[in-house]
């Protein structure tokens, strides 16, 4: 009989540590995680790239130019017209990185793009980024007929992607997010 009630002392006793433990540890977790959720992760895609075309452009540009004039003086207005058509593809190449340069920001609730001005683009709702396709160099996601592209650059933002991916595979709102590593 004084066993059993020791026994049930000690039961008793180690229930109230445990609940005060699990509680502190609860109301930790809601702490940070409202802080978390509250502020926005912030990192960008295409500025690598973008900034390397928009550096290398101008010094190939002047090279082109140099090209052009050498050869119209001989008259090989082929290597004229290739040059030229060298240097429309590269402004056009430019134009369209430049325009994938992209500053994202994530929480709990999602996903938003906007772009290099910092104009909102599209808010993406994380229950859509189960759709996600993770491939070596970009994160796909599809949206109502659209498909949004993160590229990910070991020298932009690769370990920013990873974290995201991580962040909401962990993420309760988006537990079907496992497909983003395969």
């Amino acid at each position: 009989m004084l066993n059993h009630i020791i026994q049930e002392l000690i039961t008793k006793a180690i229930e109230k540590q445990t609940e005060k433990i699990i509680t502190k540890k609860s109301q930790k977790k809601i702490q940070q995680e409202a802080v978390i959720f509250n502020k926005p992760h912030l990192f960008v895609s295409g500025y690598y790239q973008a900034y390397a075309f928009l550096f290398a452009c101008p010094i190939l540009i002047i090279v082109l130019l140099l090209c052009i004039f050498i050869q119209f003086q001989v008259h090989h207005f082929d290597m004229v017209t290739l040059c030229c058509i060298l240097i429309i593809f590269l402004l056009y190449i430019t134009y369209k990185r430049v325009h994938k340069m992209y500053l994202l920001a994530y929480w709990q609730s999602g996903l938003t793009f906007y772009d290099r001005k910092g104009n909102q683009l599209v808010q993406i709702p994380s229950s859509y980024l189960k759709n996600a396709t993770s491939k070596t160099n970009k994160l796909i996601i599809p949206y109502h007929n659209e498909t949004w592209i993160i590229e990910k650059n070991k020298n932009d933002n690769l370990k920013e992607v990873e974290k995201m991916l991580s962040y909401f595979k962990n993420d309760s709102f988006c537990y079907e997010c496992e497909n983003l590593y395969q």
